[in-house]
Formats: C-alpha cells, sequence, structure tokens
C-alpha cells in the first residue's frame, strides 16, 4: 500500500487522471483533509464544467478515495474496479496549463495483490512539445484549454498524414473531452433534425410555443438545444469559448455573425429612390414578377434595410468578428462576410442581372463561337449595339467616328496585345461602373439594333445605384483594411443565384487587389451543385495565374438547392443546379481536383468546407499523393477543411487531431436573431442525415460505452 501521507495526493491525481481535469500542484502537497477538499471541489467542477455528469463524477472520486484509503480490507476489490475503468479511457490525460496552474499526468496501475502505484508527473518540468490532446476544462479551474497547434515551422510544415492512418469512426478519440451531457443533448438535436414533419413545420411550432409560453419561455428553450448545438453564444464570452473548446482539440473557429431576416416579398415594379436611401428589401426593379423566396419557403439570410445608415451597423458585427478571430493562435484566422448585409439585397440583385448582361454580351460579340473576339467582329458588333452616332470620349467610346470608337474600345479590351479578345479579358476589363457609360453611348448613338440595345441599357445600373454599389464596396473595404491590420482573413460566403454574380464581381476585385505574396486574404465561395461551377473556377484560377494573384477559394456543395429548384420552375427558366446528387459529388470532387493542382503551383488556397466524409478521405488521399503538407508553411498557400458547428464532429474532430487545418463555421447571434439560421440548419440537416447517419452512430456508441463504464464504477462503489 502507498504511505498514508501520500495517499490523499495520489487519490486526487487519480481522480484527476480518470475525470480528466487539471487541478493545482499545490494542492496536492497538503494535508490529507485539504486533499480530499480540493478533490471534492474537482468533483463539482467537473459537473458545473461540462465535462461529466454528476453521477460519473462523484463515482470517479468516491471510488479514487476508497482505492487509496487508509482500509486495506476495502482496497483490493475498489481497485479491481478502479482498473476496469481505466481500462475503458485513457490511461494517461495531459492537461493544458495555466498560470498558477500546472498539468497533472497521472496514470493509475494495480498490482495483482491490490497494491496501486500511481505515476504522477508534473508536467512543468516537461520539455516543450511533449504535451497530449488539450482536454475542456471547466471554468472553476480558471484556465482556458490550450492550442494543440504547434507555432513552429517545422510542426506547421508537417507533410499530411497517411489516409490509412486516418480514423473517422473512432468515437471515443472523437468525443473524448466532451461531457456526457452535451453528448446526449447532440444526439437529441439531430434525432429531431431527422424528423421532416417536426423540421417542416418548425416555424409554425415556434409561433405556438411563443403564443402559449410568451417569448423569453421559448427563447430560454431554443438556446438550451438547438442554439446551444449550432450556435456559439450570444455575446463576446460566450463565443470565446466555444472557440476555446474547438482551439483545445485542434480545430480552428471561422466566426460568423448569423443573424437572419426572411426575404421580403417581391412587387411587380417599384420606384427607383435616390441614394442613401434604400428601397425595402426585395422589391422588383425590372418590373418583373416573380415569386418571393418566402412563397417558395425559403428562409435566406438577409438584412432589414431601413436606411444605409443600417448597413453601416451591420459593419460593426463583422469588425467585432474579426477582433475576436484575431485571438486565435497558432493558426490562420477567418471572419466570414455577408454581402447581403452590406447594401440593400435589390441593389445586389439589380447589379447580378447587370454583370450578367455584360458577360453575356461576349457571346453576341464572338460571331463564329471560336470564344475569342476579333477586331472585324468588335467593330460590327458595337455598332448594331450602339447605332451611328458618335460617342464622347471614354473607356467605352474614345470620341470621333463609329469606327474610332469602337477600335478604342477594342484595344482597351484588347489586354494581351494579341488582336484578340478572351473571356477573361472581356470580364475583367468590364466593370458595373462602366454601365451608365455604356447606356449612354446606346442613347447618343440612336440604339442600333434596338430590340437587343434596350434591353443591354435597362440592365445596365444608373448613376444613383453605382454610387450605392461603391458604398457597399467602401464598407467591405473598411472590412479588409480591419482584417489585414489584425491578420485575419475575410470569407465570403455564397448566396441565391440572383445575389451571387455582383458578389463574385465585387469579390474578384478584392481578390485582385489583397491576394498577394502567396497569401489569400479574401477567399470567394464556389457551391459545386451549381452546373456552371467549376467554369467559374477555372476562369478565376486563369485570371489570378495572368495577373499574379493567389485565389481563394472555399468550396461547399451548397445550401438553397430547394429555392434555386423551385424558383427556376416557376419562372419557366433551366434549373441551375445538377438535377442529380450524383453530378453534384463528381463536380465537387473535379473541383477539388483542380484546387489541389492550384494549391501545388502556389496559385491557390482552398477550404474544403463538406460534411462528406468520402469526399474529405478523397481529398487527404489526394493531398498525400501530390506530398501536400497537411498545414502548410507561413506565407505559403494551403489546404484546409471545414465543417458546420454542431454537424460532422466525427471528421472536424478526427483532422484536427491528426494535425490539418481543420474548423468550425461558428455562427453567433442573440437567439431571436438566428432562429431562422436555426430554422435553415434544421432542414439541412435532413439531406445530411440521409446521405450519412455516421453522426447520430458514433453519438450512440459512445454514449453505450460511458454508461457501460459508469454502471460498473457505480456497482463497484457500493
Amino acid at each position: 500500500m502507498l504511505p498514508a501521507s501520500t495517499r490523499p495526493a495520489v487519490a486526487l491525481a487519480a481522480a484527476a487522471a480518470l475525470a480528466g481535469v487539471a487541478v493545482p500542484t499545490s494542492s496536492m502537497m497538503r494535508c490529507s483533509a485539504a486533499a480530499v477538499s480540493t478533490l471534492r471541489a474537482a468533483v463539482r467542477t467537473l459537473i458545473h464544467g461540462d465535462v461529466v455528469c454528476a453521477a460519473t463524477a462523484t463515482t470517479i472520486g468516491g471510488v479514487a478515495l476508497r482505492a487509496f484509503g487508509a482500509t486495506a480490507a476495502s482496497s483490493s476489490p475498489v481497485t479491481a474496479a478502479v482498473a476496469t475503468a481505466t481500462a475503458a479511457a485513457p490511461p494517461s490525460r495531459d492537461l493544458p496549463s495555466a498560470s498558477g496552474t500546472h498539468i497533472v499526468s497521472a496514470t493509475p496501475s494495480f498490482a495483482a495483490d491490490g497494491a496501486a502505484t500511481v505515476s504522477v508527473c508534473d508536467a512543468a518540468a516537461r520539455p516543450h512539445g511533449s504535451l497530449g490532446t488539450g482536454y475542456e476544462a471547466g471554468p472553476c479551474l480558471g484556465q482556458r484549454p490550450s492550442s494543440q497547434t504547434d507555432s513552429s515551422d517545422a510542426a506547421t510544415a508537417a507533410t499530411a498524414t497517411s489516409p490509412s492512418a486516418l480514423s473517422f469512426s473512432d468515437y471515443r478519440t472523437v468525443f473524448e473531452g466532451q461531457s456526457t451531457w452535451r453528448l446526449l443533448r447532440a444526439y437529441g438535436v439531430l434525432r429531431i433534425c431527422g424528423l421532416k414533419p417536426l423540421t417542416n413545420h418548425a416555424e409554425a411550432l415556434l409561433t405556438t410555443s411563443r403564443r402559449l409560453l410568451g417569448d423569453k419561455a421559448t427563447d430560454a428553450l431554443v438556446k438550451s438545444t438547438f442554439f446551444a448545438h449550432f450556435c456559439a453564444g450570444e455575446d463576446v464570452p460566450e463565443v470565446q469559448d466555444t472557440v476555446d473548446r474547438l482551439q483545445a482539440v485542434g480545430v480552428g473557429a471561422i466566426l460568423d455573425y448569423a443573424a437572419e431576416d426572411d426575404v421580403g416579398p417581391t412587387t411587380a415594379a417599384a420606384s427607383k429612390q435616390p441614394a442613401p436611401g434604400v428601397e425595402p428589401a426585395m422589391e422588383a426593379r425590372s418590373g418583373l414578377s416573380e415569386p418571393s423566396p418566402r412563397a417558395l419557403g425559403v428562409v435566406g439570410r438577409t438584412y432589414d434595410y431601413a436606411s444605409e445608415e443600417q448597413c453601416d451597423r451591420h459593419v460593426d458585427h463583422f469588425l467585432a468578428a474579426i477582433e475576436m478571430a484575431a485571438m486565435q493562435p497558432g493558426r490562420p484566422a477567418f471572419a466570414a462576410v455577408k454581402m447581403t448585409a452590406l447594401g440593400n439585397p435589390e441593389l445586389l440583385k439589380r447589379a447580378s442581372s447587370a454583370v450578367t448582361t455584360l458577360h453575356g454580351l461576349f457571346s453576341r460579340f464572338d460571331e463564329d463561337g471560336s470564344r475569342f473576339i476579333d477586331r472585324h467582329e468588335f467593330q460590327r458588333q458595337w455598332e448594331r449595339l450602339v447605332g451611328s452616332g458618335v460617342g464622347a470620349a471614354g473607356a467605352l467610346g474614345a470620341g470621333g467616328t463609329l469606327a474610332s470608337q469602337a477600335e478604342g474600345t477594342f484595344r482597351w479590351l484588347d489586354t494581351q496585345g494579341t488582336g484578340k479578345v478572351d473571356y477573361v479579358s472581356w470580364c475583367q476589363r468590364l466593370d458595373l461602373r462602366h454601365m451608365p457609360m455604356l447606356a449612354a453611348r446606346i442613347a447618343e448613338g440612336g440604339g442600333g439594333d434596338s430590340a437587343s440595345s434596350r434591353e443591354v441599357a435597362e440592365a445596365c445600373l444608373d448613376g444613383e445605384e453605382v454610387k450605392l454599389m461603391d458604398a457597399l464596396l467602401g464598407r467591405l473595404q473598411r472590412l479588409v483594411t480591419a482584417a489585414l491590420r489584425r491578420d485575419v482573413r475575410l470569407m465570403i460566403d455564397a448566396e441565391h443565384t440572383y445575389f451571387q454574380p455582383a458578389i463574385e464581381h465585387v469579390v474578384l476585385r478584392l481578390m485582385r487587389e489583397h491576394n498577394r505574396n502567396g497569401v489569400a486574404r479574401v477567399l470567394n465561395t464556389y457551391q459545386a451543385y451549381l452546373v456552371d461551377s467549376r467554369d467559374r473556377l477555372l476562369r478565376d484560377m486563369e485570371r489570378a495565374r495572368r495577373e499574379g494573384w493567389v485565389l481563394g477559394a472555399k468550396l461547399v456543395r451548397g445550401a438553397y438547392i430547394h429555392l434555386e429548384r423551385r424558383r427556376a420552375q416557376q419562372l419557366g427558366l433551366p434549373s441551375p443546379v445538377w438535377a442529380a446528387l450524383e453530378q453534384t459529388h463528381a463536380n465537387y470532387d473535379r473541383c477539388v481536383e483542380d484546387l489541389l493542382e492550384g494549391v501545388q503551383q502556389g496559385r491557390a488556397e482552398v477550404l474544403l468546407g463538406t460534411h462528406n466524409q468520402t469526399s474529405v478521405e478523397a481529398a487527404v488521399a489526394r493531398m498525400a499523393a501530390m506530398g501536400l503538407p497537411s498545414a502548410s508553411p507561413p506565407g505559403t498557400p494551403g489546404v484546409m477543411f471545414g465543417q458546420l458547428l454542431g454537424m460532422s464532429d466525427h471528421l472536424t474532430l478526427t483532422l484536427g487531431k491528426a494535425r490539418y487545418r481543420a474548423y468550425k463555421y461558428v455562427p453567433y447571434g442573440r437567439v431571436g436573431q438566428v432562429m431562422p439560421y436555426l430554422l435553415r440548419r434544421a432542414a439541412e440537416n435532413q439531406d445530411i442525415l440521409k446521405g450519412s447517419k455516421q453522426d447520430l452512430v458514433m453519438l450512440q456508441s459512445e454514449l453505450r460505452r460511458r454508461a457501460a463504464v459508469a454502471l460498473r464504477l457505480r456497482a463497484a462503489a457500493t
């Protein structure tokens, strides 16, 4: 048996080892009564710190005290029980340190005769880099989990882990350090998300709950369940706790202010309003009636616009996200930005139509379909578009005769000086700011081919709309400046297809300006469920190659598939999304191949956002085959993986512990504001759970394992 003077300290160490909690070394050296008191405090911390359930914590503490207590008669059977429990859990726990707290690593071992020994190591004496995975510790311990990521160049440049060494089904490793309550809540939430009748009527159920229980009770219920699972919190301390917990297991956080609002109904026609006033959200400017997204049963993240000042207030939320993101140590930090927060959604819709018109003119000017426009084609089509009038000086008309006007514009478009203009050069040169000038040229020239020319002129933004777009760009530039100062990357979210052309037009300008010196400071989002997504990705990669900047790309499958299909059907348009899920999978994998080649050549930095295990495994295998590192050295493009908070933990946590750059998309905001986001998460979970039930299977397996261990310990303690 151990000497009586050391039993309390060893008992405390054993409890800490089994429960996974760090305790101050000074408490280990005190008298017996003080040690027992500290042990009880540690058990309470385990409960309140949400590390283990109360029954398990109490049982562990009781067994540890009895096993190393003064009475030898009870030591042998109880010691055997502790040995059984230890065999069902990692035998040694290394825990993060903080100011005033040493890391205690305790490994109990038991002899056949019941004698017990415990190896206790003070991690303060261990060499740097010898610590294992950090665990979640309760706030009563006064410490934050440390990041598993080593900031040394040697560590960050480590070659990607062999695909054969990764196991996405090891539920004990995945859920290690997470409380039983947290796992039970996750299992319940994901189960409910898989019940289609409930998720389909979630909004009606919430409305009924508010009517019967009131807003306060309803919000409290949502906050303790769905909100707690899918969102990081309502304020900075809550969000920081979530970020710290992710850091402890090698996972970064992409902070996303997730307040959403319904997209309002559209009307047949609405009058223009001058800047700085903003039109009511989603009122149609074009005079074309179309079904509203609300009528299509879709909730999307747009914002209630009373004025441009409200857009400015949204900037403050994103600036706060940038500041929080900058606090993450040892990895590239990200903040997500939603463009519909920075400008009127209807303006973005109008601008998208204008961008599409500008790009569509290329096909009209490319008479022979060669994918190049030569000088003669341009002159003929320019006359048909503009007419016979004489234009004033400018990029879209150099003044003088119509021929000289066309010649000047062609030379301006011919960025390569080859006498031919391809699609990349065409899109590179033409900007939304040129649209009022183009409309003026058409008006001055008499309109040429009147029907099509009038269509182009109507699609052009007017001067007031250009000012509003400049204001939007100014807000975005303010965010970029703050992000650059704090070494944070900006990830621009994808939105509905009727917003996306304008969003990509703006994001390309930002990438062209800021993605230099081998680092992507701004990332665009590409949705693989869109039929044209790979073509757009390849064009952007070619732009980056020609102009000497790094493409920043977040690749996802897409979140608005049902809306896009219904909208296309009601408008009589071809669906923009692939008809079959298998086509989306295949397109995603092709885009991954393209992007990894770009990373290998130093021309792209990519975050692969996917909940599909097959896609993750294929990407990891491809990285290994190409010799790409799991975490690239600072200042060089690399590959990252990302999943939404509360979903596919088996992917994120496994990748993080294997030292890949793994991230969680971390939404936050007040419960009432993020309710639409939660409704969409619940709806999207239906599709994910259809494809893979791995989350639920692993949660169920881990809960069963913990229940079995708790029962054995309880039986041994009685």
